[in-house]
């Protein structure tokens, strides 16, 4: 299937505007994350996964932007409909629970939803672990590493080749602790 461009583009319009002026914890332009994200996504289908790929492209997309900008779900839904918006919500945590509980909760979260959805989390994680900084100290990338080991349990059955991706991501990751160590 291919995707649809136009509801693609307009997700990636959003995007750039809920995240503008925003950079990731590497200098970028946060909207990179959600590109790389979404182009995981594509990765996964050309390697041969079948699935919905709008579903899984567009809720990559969109999902941090609840939770990093103004942006609604009630304007997710109205826009990209339920599934996309029902996604972006199991993927945006719940800040009201503890730090410690909020990715096992938007984990079991995201189980109840379609496969898709669990991509999308696969990719947002693969395209968050770019190379380790050198600023970072071991504490940080040992919860870096435990995080995406988490994730990589609790979804793996979602995409065999994203989990692949993962898995070689956290191994990169337990390399360079090891060097630290």
């Amino acid at each position: 299937m291919i995707p649809n461009t136009d509801l693609y583009h307009k997700a990636l319009r959003l995007a750039a505007w809920a995240h503008y002026g925003q950079v990731t914890k590497f200098g970028d332009p946060y909207v990179t994350h959600p590109v790389a994200a979404g182009y995981e996504i594509i990765a996964a289908q050309a390697a041969g996964e079948t699935f919905n790929v709008d579903l899984a492209v567009i809720t990559a997309l969109l999902h941090d932007v609840v939770e990093k900008s103004d942006v609604t779900l009630k304007s997710i839904r109205k826009d990209f409909g339920k599934s996309v918006a029902e996604g972006v919500e199991a993927m945006t945590k719940n800040e009201i629970l503890p730090k410690e509980e909020q990715l096992k909760d938007s984990l079991v979260r995201i189980l109840e939803q379609p496969r898709e959805i669990a991509m999308a989390k696969l990719a947002d994680r693969i395209s968050s672990m770019l190379p380790v900084s050198s600023e970072w100290s071991v504490m940080k990338i040992e919860t870096i590493t435990a995080n995406a080991n988490l994730i990589l349990q609790m979804l793996a059955e979602a995409s065999p080749w994203l989990s692949k991706r993962l898995e070689k991501k956290i191994a990169l990751y337990e390399r360079t602790l090891e060097q630290m160590r």
